[in-house]
């Protein structure tokens, strides 16, 4: 089977610690995500809100809610519930 890696594909070259913008925003939306996971695991909710808003996008903002199961935690006006 063909290796059709970023790293072997013709006209590409990767070299490490090179990021471009789109690695860079990659990067940082993974780690706020890790936080997000660790707030909702400890059920912190309004670091977990907090953090949430600085999260382009409603789509983006309801699957991050449903991923970390946050979702019984907002009212129906989208704000957090006490």
């Amino acid at each position: 089977m063909e290796n059709i890696s970023r790293k072997e594909r013709e006209g590409h070259k990767y070299v490490p610690g090179t990021a471009n913008e789109v690695e860079i925003q990659h990067v940082n939306e993974h780690e706020t995500l890790q936080q997000l996971q660790r707030y909702a695991l400890n059920r912190e909710k309004e670091k977990f809100f907090d953090l949430l808003s600085n999260i382009n996008g409603d789509d983006k903002r309801r699957d991050i809610i449903e991923l970390c199961n946050m979702h019984e935690e907002m009212n129906a006006n989208g704000t957090v519930q006490d």
